[in-house]
């Protein structure tokens, strides 16, 4: 059963139920000596509480999206391809990208990606926008939005959040936003927070997200290559590595959304810092809530005040709301709209009897 089902949710629910109401019932026909009868009723009251906590935790976990399963939780998912045998090679000459996308939830797909360069794997959703599987859209390529979660979280939560694939769709159908692919990647293949930076000795997020992600959906999908095709965006640390990787991969990535993000004057290689050393050309935008303790707008202030033409920066910001999903909610329309506008728009190409479907 899995951790974030209805089902076990359901089985809580009813284990905290019967362990009020069982409570209830022995605590007056407990018999023994005073000792004995103690201890069995500490017991029930221990009951009660575990069963109470475990509820609520699972009901934040299926709110928030920290944990998308059991192995997540116990540290087994998204970890490294493990150690290479004695002389083999733990790269192959030519890495075979080809990956089965499975049907998941919200119309979107799932697949657990390995990573030929970074040495890791992880977890990667997509949503196709719906003119994607149309014939009259059939020799069309389209752009891709690789989107961020925070930390702590999943992809997985985006989904438990929010419904992010109705945001865009509703975007689209009303003419504010081209039809994109949406990428969702864990931005923490070998659980370890880098900032989305390279990391010796830790893990190569960078090369995961920039190099394995893009290599894997670019031969999934028909998509546009980069970096005219390719955006980035993403909330908390994730917005914070939205700013981090348009700025140092401008050949990956052309614009970029940073949505309430982490202080970009701090961590390796950090958005300020690349700004004051370098002038990609790229567009990112910036959004923030005057009232997001965690998200202040000064961090806004701090990455457009360092950059450089031809590097462009817009800002966004809400009068109301904190660091949480109601208020990342709001931002992402606006996000997608600003994006796609400055994202090349799908367009027709002959396509290779091999390329993606």
């Amino acid at each position: 059963m899995g951790l974030t089902s209805g089902w076990f949710a359901a089985l809580l629910v009813a284990a905290a139920v019967a362990a009020v109401a069982g409570a209830l019932l022995l605590w007056p026909r407990v018999r023994g000596p005073r000792p004995v009868r103690f201890g069995a009723r500490i017991g029930l009251i221990l009951l009660c509480q575990v069963t109470a906590i475990a509820l609520v935790m699972v009901t934040v976990n299926n709110q928030y999206g920290f944990y998308a399963s059991w192995d997540d939780l116990l540290g087994r998912a998204n970890s490294g391809g493990g150690t290479p045998a004695p002389g083999a090679s733990a790269t192959p000459q030519v890495p075979d990208y080809t990956v089965k996308f499975t049907p998941y939830t919200q119309g979107f797909q799932r697949a657990t990606v390995r990573g030929w360069h970074s040495g890791t794997k992880g977890d990667v959703i997509v949503w196709l926008p719906p003119q994607y599987a149309k014939p009259g859209f059939a020799h069309t390529r389209f752009p891709v939005i690789e989107v961020l979660h925070g930390i702590p979280g999943t992809p997985h939560s985006f989904l438990r959040g929010m419904r992010l694939g109705r945001i865009m769709q509703d975007q689209i159908a009303a003419g504010r936003a081209e039809p994109a692919i949406l990428v969702l990647p864990t931005i923490t293949p070998d659980r370890v927070d880098t900032g989305c930076a390279d990391v010796a000795g830790k893990s190569e997020v960078a090369t995961w997200l920039t190099d394995d992600v893009v290599a894997t959906i670019a031969h999934n999908f028909r998509t546009l290559p980069a970096p005219r095709g390719w955006a980035v965006m993403g909330i908390s640390t994730g917005g914070y590595c939205a700013a981090r990787l348009v700025l140092d991969h401008p050949e990956t990535f052309a614009t970029g959304a940073a949505l309430a993000p982490d202080d970009p004057t701090h961590g390796v290689r950090c958005p300020v810092w690349l700004e004051q050393t370098s002038t990609p050309r790229v567009q990112l935008l910036v959004e923030s809530s005057r009232q997001d303790p965690e998200s202040p707008p000064r961090f806004a202030d701090a990455i457009t005040a360092a950059a450089r033409p031809p590097t462009r920066v817009s800002t966004l910001r809400l009068d109301r709301g904190g660091h949480n999903w109601n208020t990342w909610g709001r931002m992402f329309p606006d996000a997608f709209t600003w994006v796609s506008a400055r994202l090349e728009a799908p367009r027709a190409v002959p396509l290779d009897p091999s390329a993606a479907p």
